[in-house]
């Protein structure tokens, strides 16, 4: 009989570490990813959760005859409605018109800034007003993430919808 030599077939031990290692990274990748994604999608949630809360305020206006108010401060936003007999701004407490703190983002608000008849002095008042005719203040609200990424504007001129979009 011939000297055949018998060859035992597989991986060696460096082909297998290699194909780890490369499971590995292509895994901390994808975790990674998803990491980004749930940041990404926590940032345009509070966009949409704020445009939302101002219509709705605004309908509520509107059915119930009423002003109402949005406070918008930096790390927090709330709603106010207007008490015609005192002449004053009372803060909504509770229920979906809570102030709201948010997290890992900044608020910057630009509006114009309106005389109330009636007013009391020295009263601060909101940056948006949400008229009883279901007009407003037109105003720019600008979500800026404290992560590197573009920033959420959330807009109305006044008379449209309020609406949100991707900044550039």
């Amino acid at each position: 009989m011939g000297g055949t030599e018998s060859r035992a077939r597989g991986f060696t031990l460096i082909e297998m570490l290699v194909v780890v290692v490369v499971v590995g990274v292509l895994a901390g990748v994808v975790v990674v990813g998803f990491v980004g994604a749930d940041k990404e999608q926590e940032l345009k949630t509070e966009a949409r959760r704020i445009a939302l809360l101002i219509e709705l305020a605004r309908d509520e206006a509107l059915q119930r005859n009423e002003e109402w108010g949005v406070y918008v401060e930096p790390e927090r936003y709330g709603f106010a409605i207007y008490d015609d007999v005192r002449g004053r701004w009372t803060e909504h407490e509770g229920g979906r018109f809570r102030e709201r703190q948010i997290d890992n983002m900044t608020l910057q608000i630009k509006a114009d800034k309106l005389v109330i008849p009636g007013q009391v002095a020295g009263q601060s008042i909101p940056q948006i007003i949400i008229f009883s005719s279901g007009e407003q203040t037109p105003f720019e609200i600008v979500l800026e993430p404290a992560w590197e990424t573009r920033a959420w504007l959330i807009e109305s001129d006044g008379v449209s919808r309020t609406a949100i979009e991707r900044r550039e």
